[in-house]
């Protein structure tokens, strides 16, 4: 300082400043434990001396500082395991796994939270109840310093397809326990294994029914179409795939589809989802109930899961084949007065769709293959022969149940003796035709089917004729003379099925005496009366045949066609009396020029 100044300084203090200031140094020595003394501070002869604290080399000053918990720090990012994405999503109802590693600096355990917002509420006492500012997603065991803690919880957001999450550590200190800053993840947004995690909804299955409907059993080009409507609201990724599956029992697994038989499957990924298929033969004609089901691509099964609806099979007809008539065999009749002959008629193949318990009878007709209306002639006993379902029977074992579609009939009926001949008798009209046969199936519901033999049989020709009477009698003549303008009568019926001549045999006549003989060509025979000497025919010698063109032609009904012979007879002279008998013999022979 500059002493003009001090100078001025020291002129211009006054007596009592001296005094404060000599009285507060005097209290701040006695603070600061510095020795005093004053030594006849007025006494001009002396001056006043200060005494200080003896000085020290070395001191110390001790330091206090509190030191406290440090929550842990995040050493491996937490992580989705394994990572939900867009494609990818968690199903509500299903479980996330989130996964962090952590180290703590005093080597405390610690928690894995999970929360839905970057706040956390801190438990200081312990750290058991360490909570999230909002939700808390899911919070681990307790885990040591270093290893792996692990969340495992239910995806539960129903209105949300992305959620957003934030990880803290948060340690088991006593008393100041903490939680660590979030941690969204290696790649917030981004990372698959990161924050967001994503949320799959079920679809909805609202409604099924059968859009096309009414089909045939096992029609491969005409299919049943059962059509599902579906929503799914999640678009994050795209639209969901949407899967149906129809079911023919009740029973489904999202992950194998039907647990019985599936009718058909079907993916859209609109509203509407279809699928078509026919039924297997046999299908018995009913309406049948189906179950229908659906996921989505992540294997979702829907809200609605079953919906049923009913799919109708038509009623087919039945379908013949393989028609034989008599076994294939040619049809010999029986001649008038005895048994008819007995012919068949089957099928080895009569198939329904609907299963051959769906047939309930069947109808048959052997015929003639020139009559007018074939199958569905007119019954005649010469042409057509209708057999009714009475004389139809199914064969035993040939319908074995409701997977059966095939069955046998044999239906039978007996063929009169006029019946039309079709074999290769000579100058037959009717060589060029043959017989045939038809069955026709009905099912309960009216429904049938019909077939005929694709190859006939002959009905052979018969020639089979009757003498009404059972003996020639020429009466009472006396030897030498002749029946003259008498005339013995036999009747000759045709029994046959064709026109026919007759062949007559005639014997000698005998007695039972040496010499007793009428020789055969004394008696005449005629078609019609006659004087013994002007017959048409006779015969040179006994066992002669002789064929006379009488007229009997082929019969069409029962009713008795026939012809009449007329025999005389002349005896020698010398002729032993007495009564004389022989036999003639009447041959059925086709008169071939009068059919």
């Amino acid at each position: 300082m500059p002493k003009k100044i001090k100078k001025q300084i020291k002129k211009s203090i006054p007596f009592f400043v001296i005094i404060s200031l000599i009285m507060s140094s005097t209290a701040m020595g006695l603070f600061f434990n510095f020795d005093y003394h004053f030594h006849n501070f007025f006494n001009k002869s002396e001056s006043s001396i200060i005494s200080l604290p003896e000085a020290k080399a070395v001191d110390v000053a001790s330091t206090t500082v509190e030191v406290q918990n440090a929550p842990p720090s995040i050493t491996v990012d937490p992580a989705e395991v394994p990572a939900s994405t867009s494609t990818s999503p968690v199903n509500i109802g299903d479980t996330l796994t989130i996964t962090v590693t952590a180290n703590d600096g005093e080597s405390n355990s610690y928690y894995l939270l999970i929360c839905s917002t970057d706040s956390v509420n801190v438990d200081q006492t312990g750290g058991e109840n360490h909570s999230c500012g909002d939700v808390t997603f899911g919070s681990s065991t307790i885990a040591v310093s270093g290893a792996v803690a692990t969340t495992t919880f239910t995806v539960s957001d129903p209105g949300a397809e992305i959620d957003d999450w934030y990880a803290f550590v948060c340690d088991n200190h006593a008393t100041q326990a903490g939680c660590s800053n979030s941690s969204q993840g290696s790649s917030p947004g981004s990372g698959d294994d990161s924050s967001p995690f994503y949320i799959n909804h079920a679809p909805d299955l609202a409604s099924v029914s059968t859009t096309d409907d009414n089909k045939d059993p096992g029609n491969s080009s005409d299919h049943f179409v059962v059509t599902a409507v579906a929503t799914d609201s999640d678009v994050m990724g795209g639209s969901d795939l949407l899967h149906l599956y129809v079911c023919g029992s009740l029973g489904w697994s999202v992950s194998t589809g039907c647990t019985n038989s599936q009718l058909c499957y079907g993916t859209s990924t609109s509203p509407n989802i279809s699928c078509d298929f026919a039924t297997g033969t046999p299908a018995a004609d009913n309406d049948y109930e189906y179950y229908a089901y659906v996921k989505d691509q992540h294997d979702f099964a829907a809200t609605g899961n079953h919906a049923t609806s009913t799919y109708t099979v038509n009623n087919v007809a039945p379908e013949v084949s393989s028609v034989v008539i008599n076994g294939g065999e040619d049809i010999v009749l029986n001649m008038k007065n005895m048994d008819e002959y007995l012919a068949t008629t089957s099928s080895t193949s009569i198939s329904d769709n609907n299963g051959c318990s769906d047939i309930v009878s069947a109808t048959s007709t052997i015929y003639w293959s020139s009559v007018s209306g074939e199958h569905n002639c007119t019954a005649d006993d010469n042409n057509c022969y209708t057999i009714a379902s009475t004389y139809c029977t199914l064969l035993a074992g040939s319908c074995t149940g409701g997977s059966d579609a095939d069955l046998t009939y044999t239906c039978s009926t007996t063929l009169a003796y006029h019946a039309i001949p079709t074999d290769d008798a000579t100058n037959s009209p009717y060589t060029a035709t043959d017989w045939l046969a038809g069955i026709t199936a009905f099912d309960d519901n009216g429904a049938y089917g019909t077939a005929t033999s694709v190859s006939g049989v002959e009905v052979t020709t018969l020639t089979a004729l009757e003498v009404t009477e059972i003996a020639i009698p020429y009466g009472t003549i006396k030897g030498g003379q002749n029946s003259g303008n008498y005339n013995a009568t036999t009747t000759i019926i045709n029994y046959g099925n064709c026109p026919l001549d007759t062949g007559i045999d005639v014997d000698d006549m005998d007695k039972d005496i040496p010499a007793g003989v009428i020789e055969a060509e004394n008696q005449q025979f005629a078609t019609s009366t006659f004087a013994y000497g002007s017959g048409t025919w006779s015969v040179e010698e006994a066992s002669s045949t002789l064929q006379v063109d009488i007229v009997t032609v082929k019969p069409t009904s029962t009713t008795d066609v026939s012809d009449e012979v007329y025999w005389g007879i002349a005896i020698p002279s010398g002729k032993p009396s007495g009564t004389y008998t022989g036999m003639n013999t009447f041959t059925a022979i086709l008169d071939d020029d009068n059919w």
